[in-house]
């Protein structure tokens, strides 16, 4: 990757994020943890307090180390909810290897809640292994009763740490939305390369 301000990059991975459809669904929302990542354990640098998002309450509930975010503003959608974890730094993930954890992801999600059916509906993600890098899944859940849940879950890969990132809303564009406006504190929170 070229040398860009953090500004460029900033940019780059907004407009990627947003360009990027990316839903799922799950019962409550929580980070993964890909089980092809053999650095998959929670990094112990996890911040105390969260950064702050306008519009947004945080909370870390005692005892996790993830941290949410639930939406208080009209503009980011009724019900929209955001949560990202901290782990070690992981500079050998693959896109295909995030497929595969997504696949499994959705079986174990689907297995726990009766009558749920989860859909990837896309995958998305930067090639090869430079930093920072993003990799996104698109999901749909579909519930029992018939509801439905969008869902962007992505990993963020950083010089300092990797992180998940998870964006649920009632509509593709909230989530959507929602992710590329997290994304860029929590990369920025991982490391970024020097200009």
């Amino acid at each position: 990757m070229s040398a860009l301000s953090f500004t460029q990059c900033a940019l780059r991975w907004l407009l990627l994020s947003v360009s990027l459809a990316t839903v799922a669904g799950m019962d409550g929302l929580r980070a993964e943890i890909p089980s092809t990542t053999p650095s998959a354990t929670p990094s112990p640098a996890a911040p105390p307090q969260p950064f702050s998002v306008s519009g947004w309450r945080s909370q870390r509930p005692s005892g996790t180390d993830v941290t949410f975010f639930i939406c208080e503003d009209t503009k980011c959608g009724p019900g929209s909810k955001v949560s990202y974890r901290l782990y070690a730094p992981d500079t050998t993930m693959t896109i295909e290897q995030f497929r595969a954890s997504q696949e499994q992801t959705v079986k174990i999600l689907d297995q726990r809640v009766p009558g749920q059916t989860t859909t990837i509906l896309g995958v998305e993600g930067d090639k090869g292994t430079n930093l920072p890098r993003v990799f996104r899944a698109r999901r749909l859940k579909v519930a029992a009763d018939g509801s439905r849940e969008y869902q962007v879950s992505g990993m963020l890969f950083g010089l300092k740490a990797s992180a998940s990132l998870i964006s649920t809303a009632g509509g593709e564009a909230s989530s959507t939305t929602n992710f590329a406006l997290f994304a860029i504190p929590v990369l920025a929170m991982l490391g970024l390369p020097p200009r």
